[in-house]
């Protein structure tokens, strides 16, 4: 198959299908993206199915052998994607998420990387899948069989060298982008767009974020409550997905004085979630875990004051460009909640310090960095 002299890449590429939005998907699609645009390498993007992407037309395109098991599926594609290219070798074979298969080091490749990101599914609060478990398993045990690992923060490599074993000198830094997803919307445009998509015409506070234990939703809505009993007149929007704990934050929320004014959006497209942000007066996020916070850097890109957790990477990301609070304690959140939303000259200083920080997460550095280690690994040092 091979057509050119190049180094020839193999992306595994499935990581980004048929999930829009999402972390690991997100932070698959933006780097495929910009990696494709350097010609010293030959690529090749593998995944399970064909999809809708035009991305795949800028590649070589391996659809890993059908086949269609009660329980394995994914792990026995992926040998059989194996067997079939093991004449090929590829020079670099490269995942996007900490899901390794056992025999991973079988694969038809001369060196592999992995983004592991951190180790948040070691770490992070509640319970995990059986396949989790496995994967991780697999990590702890077999990590050595990777050329190098990328982790997407300075906690995230303490974390997998802490929680997996790795040598220090085999765990790369590389910030992911989330600067530059969203350029720059004026709050005017912004909020006409959220006017017409949800009829909502008051100031609100901002949370994106998955309806799970380890994001902590259930703080900020605690927080939001003791904010109101304080005199604050905002609503609450809150942006992501049910894993889980939808029913909970709603009862929460209906118990309250101020039930009608949390709303919870399930589920948003890009272009509403760009207004969203832009329009909000405040971002929250008091996650427990993160190995790096997509939505914290999305959120200061778009000038908005942001309030996050003094935990995990959140204040290595966010830096001077907003407040860290205890997640632990819905009212310490409540009263930087206060503090911002009661102080427009203080308000205006958050928001500008964030704007500059998040100039510094863009995808065009993640894919430079990402490249200079594709070159490092294929050189052996």
């Amino acid at each position: 198959m091979k057509t050119t002299s190049k180094p020839r890449i193999a992306l595994m590429s499935y990581s980004m299908d048929n999930r829009p939005g999402m972390g690991t998907a997100l932070y698959t699609r933006r780097l495929v993206e910009q990696l494709l645009l350097d010609d010293r390498f030959e690529w090749y993007l593998v995944h399970y199915d064909r999809v809708d992407d035009p991305l795949y037309a800028r590649a070589h395109e391996i659809v890993m052998p059908a086949v269609n098991l009660p329980v394995g599926t994914h792990f026995v594609r992926q040998l059989l994607f194996f067997w079939r290219y093991r004449k090929e070798q590829f020079d670099i074979i490269h995942w996007f998420q900490p899901r390794l298969y056992p025999f991973f080091w079988l694969a038809p490749g001369r060196r592999f990387i992995a983004t592991l990101h951190g180790a948040g599914d070691i770490t992070s609060p509640g319970a995990f899948p059986p396949s989790r478990r496995m994967f991780n398993f697999v990590l702890r045990h077999f990590h050595q069989k990777l050329d190098a690992i990328i982790a997407v923060s300075k906690f995230g490599k303490e974390e997998i060298e802490e929680c997996y074993g790795a040598a220090p000198e085999r765990v790369f830094v590389t910030y992911p982008g989330g600067g530059t997803r969203f350029p720059y919307l004026s709050p005017e445009d912004a909020r006409a767009k959220v006017v017409a998509t949800y009829d909502l015409t008051e100031p609100y506070i901002l949370d994106v974020a998955r309806l799970e234990s380890h994001k902590n939703v259930g703080a900020l809505v605690r927080a939001y409550l003791l904010a109101r009993d304080r005199g604050i007149t905002h609503k609450l929007v809150l942006v992501g997905r049910d894993a889980g704990l939808y029913g909970e934050l709603k009862q929460l929320a209906n118990s309250s004085p101020y039930g009608a004014d949390i709303l919870f959006t399930l589920q948003t497209d890009d272009a509403t979630l760009h207004a969203l942000y832009a329009s909000a007066d405040l971002f929250v996020f008091p996650s427990f875990n993160e190995s790096f916070g997509l939505p914290v850097v999305e959120a200061m890109s778009q000038h908005v004051p942001v309030i996050t957790s003094n935990v995990t990477a959140l204040p290595e990301i966010v830096g001077d460009g907003g407040i860290v609070v205890d997640p632990t304690s819905p009212a310490e959140i409540a009263s930087a909640i206060v503090r911002v939303l009661s102080d427009p000259e203080f308000k205006r200083e958050l928001a500008a310090r964030g704007g500059e920080r998040a100039k510094i997460f863009e995808w065009k550095n993640t894919a430079v960095q990402t490249l200079d280690l594709y070159a490092r690994v294929l050189r052996g040092v």
